[in-house]
Order: structure tokens, then C-alpha cells, then sequence
């Protein structure tokens, strides 16, 4: 199964980072984070990628060619409108899949378990799945999470907004060609966000979840602070990693 990374916005609040290179090339130690994800999704069981590039996608394209693709089939797309709603990126990789493909997604700024990947990439399931972290008052930046609200194993709703939640979007989905013809067909409305693709399936009761193992530490890298948090808890985040290598 591949791997859709969206690596397409301009990282404006990481401004004093991003205005050198993208938030994903940023350095995590020896790796970068868009190579610690590939990582980990290659460790998962997902060795092949479609990256979906924009604000400065050159320098995304330079850095694999200069890395080899870190070993691992890539395709890249450029999505020109960049500075639409993360649905637009998302809608541009389908040019890259085969008609219904079932596909694994990523944000290129979430760093994320190999066992929790693995979950959503091995889940016994026909629908359309969602990670979820189901510790709320974990999150390093909850203002700025993405909360769902669930109820057994259904979403009843997705959004940064939503004021009654009980769980966090981890940014990672298993999605079909049922997901692309609502987030398309949510595009053609003016809504543009990948929870507004979500939404149309959530309605439908064709959006499930997939809670996040264990007690693991993930990260969403966004801000310079959590960017800090990030490398300050690598060593503990990495630790995690050891019994899938």
C-alpha cells in the first residue's frame, strides 16, 4: 500500500525555520523529519510514496534526488494551488493512484509510532480510517489540534473548531476512492480542508478509527515550540522505534 505525504504548505508559523528551507526538511537529529516518516512507514509496512510538493517543492525534490529517495520509491506531484486547503493537495495525488486504490496518509510535519501506523496500515476493516489519540490532555498544542469526537468505534465529527470532542485527529489516514470523490466533491463547494472530505464519509457512517496504541509519544511540529518539544523528546520518541526495526 503507499503512502500520500502532503508536504505542500508554507509552514508560515515556523516562519524563523521555514523561511531556509520546508518544515519537513528540518533537522531531527542525524534524519529530517520527512526521512523519519518515510522511515517509519517503510518499518510499517509502506515503502512507497507519492510526496505532494508546493511552497518550495524544488528544494523537497532536491534533497530526495540528493538522498536517493532514501532508498524508497517516490513519486512526486506538485500542486500549484498550494495555498488553497490541505483537501487540494490531497485531491492532487490521485493523479498518482490507480482507480480505487486504497492508500495510506500522512502529513509531512506529524511524527507518528511505527506501531500506530502499522494499526491503521493493518486494520481488519473496509472502511475509510482515521488514527485517533484518545488522551486529549496529552497534546503539547491542543488549541491547534484537529479534535474529533467519537462514540465506541464511530467519528461523529472532525474539526479544529468543534467545541464537545473526546479524541485528536493524529493526521494519519487509510483512505479509498470514496474519500477522493467526497473531498472533490467538497472542493467543488469552496470547502477545502481534508476534515470536510472526512465529513461526508463520518454522515455516511463510512469513517472509522483506529485508536493509537499504548501510552506512545507522537508530535504534531508545527510552531517553533513544538518543533523544540520535539527534538527535546527524540531520544524518547526513538526508543519507541527499536522493537520494529
Amino acid at each position: 500500500m503507499k503512502t500520500v505525504i502532503v508536504a505542500a504548505g508554507q509552514g508560515i508559523r515556523l516562519r524563523e525555520e521555514t523561511d531556509r528551507i520546508p518544515k519537513t526538511l528540518l533537522p531531527f537529529g542525524e534524519e529530517t523529519i520527512l526521512s523519519r516518516i518515510m522511515a517509519n512507514f517503510a518499518a510499517a509496512g509502506s515503502s512507497e510514496f507519492v510526496i505532494v510538493t508546493g511552497c518550495r517543492g524544488e528544494l523537497i525534490a532536491e534533497h530526495l534526488r540528493e538522498h536517493r529517495n532514501h532508498g524508497y520509491r517516490v513519486t512526486l506531484v506538485e500542486n500549484p494551488e498550494w495555498e488553497r486547503g490541505n483537501g487540494v493537495s490531497v485531491a492532487a495525488a490521485r493523479k498518482a493512484l490507480d482507480p480505487g486504490e486504497t492508500v495510506l496518509l500522512s502529513m509531512s510535519d506529524h511524527l507518528l509510532p511505527v506501531e500506530g501506523l502499522a494499526a491503521v496500515l493493518e486494520a481488519r476493516s473496509r472502511g475509510n480510517l482515521l488514527l485517533i489519540d484518545p488522551r486529549p490532555e496529552r497534546i503539547f498544542d491542543l488549541d491547534d489540534a484537529t479534535k474529533v469526537l467519537v462514540e465506541g468505534n464511530r467519528i461523529l465529527d472532525i474539526g479544529k473548531e468543534i467545541a464537545t470532542y473526546n479524541a485528536i485527529d493524529c493526521g494519519v489516514f487509510r483512505l479509498d476512492g470514496r474519500f477522493f470523490d467526497a473531498l472533490e466533491s467538497r472542493i467543488a463547494e469552496g470547502r477545502e480542508s481534508i476534515s470536510d472530505g472526512a465529513r461526508v464519509l463520518i454522515e455516511r457512517g463510512e469513517m472509522e478509527m483506529v485508536t493509537l496504541p499504548g501510552d506512545l509519544f507522537w508530535i504534531d511540529v508545527d510552531t517553533p515550540a513544538s518543533y523544540r518539544h520535539a527534538l527535546e523528546n527524540r531520544e524518547r520518541y526513538l526508543s519507541q522505534l527499536s522493537g520494529r526495526r
